[in-house]
């Protein structure tokens, strides 16, 4: 593992806490500003690239994403 990867689990952690945060704040009928959802999907294409599982919390978000695309 390289420096940079040696973070992945860390950026995973946090990507998940905020992925329940998002969550959270839609259950709420809060709003979510666009950037965490930004966030959350550049974390996610990071995660794959490296090979690594998305946070059950994040795929749920990447899938809603995917569903908004279509």
């Amino acid at each position: 593992m390289t420096a940079s990867s040696e973070r992945l689990p860390e950026l995973s952690r946090l990507a998940g806490l905020l992925a329940d945060q998002v969550l959270d704040a839609q259950i709420m009928s809060r709003p979510v500003p666009d950037q965490h959802i930004r966030t959350l999907l550049s974390a996610a294409f990071l995660l794959d690239e490296y090979g690594l599982p998305l946070p059950s919390l994040l795929q749920q978000i990447v899938h809603g994403a995917k569903r908004g695309a279509d």
